[in-house]
């Protein structure tokens, strides 16, 4: 099986950000980020493009050992999601 996730929360945080707030981006970030490392998964990153000057992707993990199987299957989905984002965004820049 496959686990589909955001690459990161959000948005990146702005230069001279609030401390608090970028903590708590920092936080999130982690957690995301921290998954494949901390249980073994092996992870890969899909881009999409960027929306609104923001880069955009989707993480896929799949279980220890399932390297090739999560790169094969990221390879079939590269492709179609870009379509996807494209349609639902307009295009990508």
């Amino acid at each position: 099986g496959i686990l589909a996730i955001p690459t990161v929360p959000g948005a990146p945080p702005k230069l001279r950000m609030d401390a608090t707030l970028l903590e708590d981006f920092r936080a999130r970030a982690f957690s995301l980020l921290s998954i494949a490392g901390l249980s073994g998964f092996c992870q890969v990153s899909i881009p999409l493009g960027t929306r609104c000057g923001v880069p955009v992707s989707v993480s896929l993990l799949a279980r220890h050992g399932a390297d090739r199987f999560l790169v094969a299957v990221a390879q079939e989905l590269h492709e179609a999601l870009q379509g996807e984002a494209a349609a639902a965004w307009g295009s990508l820049a």
